[in-house]
């Protein structure tokens, strides 16, 4: 039969005879509660270890570890605010700024636990003198905090706020251990920061080209000597032509200085067109194929005996001429450009071209009267990870375009003769790839483009599809047919006047790799290394929260400290001092259910000191 759990005893008359055989009753509360029976205690002077320590000792503990922890977290911040911006070097400094990362956090973690772990050993203290507890519970309560420690209060603590607060508590304290795991991660390796320098970079000045490169030419024996232009150079001829094919601007080699990437911007003088959107009365005046029409649709007349036979779909004309008598220097360039929106050639649609004159209503011819502009252009171009991507644009529009004299040639050897000829050559060039014309040719079912290279550009969009056709009421009667579909490329939303600006901007972009001239650019360099980032704001919340956390132990275990009158310390020694004198509790600690035993905390005064007793007591819960 397993003993009985030593109950609590009352004083009786014989208290005064067993105080004097060495025994101390200890009133628990008021004069009517029970007393607790006590060993003798020991008449010499108790050793300095003996008990808990003084309030002034806990005190000087729980706020050296907590300013320590401060402390560092100050100097985590000042050392990573001077890595900041600094570039990586060699493994070997990495490896201490790694070592540093680490370091601080952990440190600022250790001392956070030991201090939080210290204010929960005074709370418990608080806990257990002020309510009887289960000896199990007040054994998690007392031991070193960790997870299975922790769960174990929360399900042993029956819902009672004073064990939930101390669980929460509990939690906090195993908290701080996330600053060693996210500390580190405020300061990370990032590409080095972007900064401006003058690089020199390749440019454009079509004053350095020379004449016999741009353009073939004959002397005119004029006074003074005419240098007259006869057509573009086959060099440029087919520069230009290869940059009007392309659907993105073209390239040249990065500079000197670049790093992993760089952004500069540059202007130059070149050719540009100001373009009028065109109306279909402008293009159709009297009807859909007149002689003033300038896209013919049809072409042929409109006499019932002939066949409808080719529309146009597509048209384009050029012309250098001198507009303006009293000064033959003074030329006009024009381009315009006509076309049929949205046209296509289906199987129905297809029968109504060949059998019916068309209804203009149904059709919406587009165009863009252009006249070729000196301008200034300011391009723009970003090399990274190996591509790049370049934009032009018009600043500023300054004139009309200097072809020469009456519209021939420059007059040789001025200061703007080579760029005259240049300039001459582009536009001229220009317009001969969007000269000519396309057409839709019913008898053949077929489209004849050959006479123009726009379509060739990314200016338009035209597509070819096999359907499977009906041809006549009988539904297994069918065939296949050709059909076609011609627009003005999506890119450009149905705007051609900015279309064609574009693509001539971008065939100026061609001569940069001509090697012409270079100039001093403000460069946006990113170096093509690494450096250190340092993410303040996230240290701060983090240590924040963190701090913040642990000022609510700390603030509690203070609190505690000053109602106990003494520093809780639970380690073995002591604790066994406080279990010393409690028969009761030896008696106890032999019966199975042992865990379940309520004991509870006094403070006895001894001499100029005092200890805990550690006894067993009612459940008071």
């Amino acid at each position: 039969m397993d003993p009985p759990i030593a109950p609590l005893r009352r004083t009786s008359s014989s208290d005064s005879t067993r105080r004097n055989r060495g025994y101390l009753f200890l009133k628990n509360g008021n004069e009517d509660s029970e007393s607790i029976e006590l060993e003798e205690l020991p008449k010499s002077p108790l050793r300095p270890h003996y008990g808990t320590a003084g309030r002034r000792t806990g005190y000087l503990t729980i706020l050296s570890l907590f300013l320590g922890a401060v402390l560092i977290a100050v100097i985590n911040h000042v050392v990573f605010s001077k890595l900041d911006g600094t570039p990586t070097s060699g493994h070997n400094e990495q490896f201490w700024v790694t070592t540093l990362k680490n370091v601080f956090p952990a440190a600022v973690s250790l001392m956070l636990f030991l201090d939080l772990k210290y204010c929960l050993s005074q709370v418990a203290l608080y806990r257990i003198r002020n309510d009887s507890h289960p000896i199990g519970l007040v054994s998690l309560m007392t031991s070193p905090p960790n997870f299975t420690n922790t769960m174990s209060i929360l399900f042993k603590s029956s819902m009672r706020a004073p064990i939930l607060m101390f669980f929460i508590l509990a939690a906090i304290t195993q908290a701080v251990a996330i600053t060693s795991i996210l500390i580190p991660g405020t300061l990370t390796v990032t590409q080095s920061s972007t900064f401006n320098k003058s690089l020199q970079v390749p440019t454009i000045d079509f004053n350095l080209a020379d004449p016999t490169t741009s353009s073939f030419v004959t002397v005119e024996y004029d006074n003074p000597p005419t240098l007259g232009f006869l057509e573009p150079s086959q060099n440029w001829r087919q520069l230009i032509t290869r940059a009007a094919s392309a659907n993105v601007a073209p390239t040249w080699d990065s500079p000197a200085g670049c790093g992993s990437s760089c952004t500069y911007s540059f202007t130059y003088s070149a050719p540009a067109l100001s373009c009028t959107e065109l109306s279909k009365q402008d293009i159709w005046p009297s009807g859909t194929n007149t002689s003033d029409s300038r896209l013919a649709f049809p072409l042929n007349t409109t006499d019932p005996n002939e066949s409808l036979n080719e529309y146009f779909f597509y048209n384009s004309s050029f012309a250098f001429t001198a507009s303006d008598p009293s000064n033959p220097d003074v030329s006009s360039s024009t381009v315009d450009v006509y076309y049929m929106e949205n046209f296509n050639t289906t199987y129905t649609q297809a029968l109504k071209l060949a059998t019916q004159y068309p209804d203009p209503a149904q059709y919406n011819p587009r165009g863009a009267h252009c006249e070729y502009q000196n301008a200034t252009y300011e391009a723009t171009t970003t090399f990274s990870n190996n591509t790049q991507s370049s934009s032009t644009r018009v600043k500023e529009l300054n004139g009309f375009l200097p072809i020469g004299h009456d519209a021939d040639g420059p007059y040789s050897g001025t200061n703007t003769t080579n760029m005259t000829l240049a300039f001459r050559s582009i536009s001229q060039s220009f317009s001969e790839i969007l000269n000519g014309n396309a057409f839709y040719q019913t008898n053949i079912s077929g489209l004849v483009t050959d006479s123009t290279q726009a379509l060739s550009t990314p200016l338009f969009s035209l597509t070819g599809v096999i359907q499977n056709v009906t041809i006549s009421n009988d539904s297994s009667a069918q065939t296949q047919y050709n059909e076609y579909h011609f627009a003005l490329s999506p890119n450009f939303q149905g705007n051609l006047s900015n279309a064609i600006q574009e693509l001539l901007g971008n065939i100026t972009l061609a001569f940069v790799d001509q090697g012409m001239a270079s100039t001093l650019a403000i460069t946006s360099v990113t170096p093509d290394s690494t450096q250190y980032q340092y993410h303040a704001k996230k240290l701060a919340i983090i240590y924040g929260l963190v701090f913040g956390m642990s000022v609510v132990v700390v603030v509690y275990g203070l609190v505690c400290l000053w109602e106990n009158g003494t520093t809780a310390v639970f380690d073995l020694e002591h604790i066994v001092e406080m279990t010393a004198g409690s028969k009761n509790l030896h008696k106890s600690a032999v019966h199975p259910e042992f865990s379940s035993t309520y004991v509870q905390g006094i403070l006895l005064p001894v001499g100029n000191s005092s200890r805990t007793v550690l006894d067993v007591t009612e459940n008071r819960g």
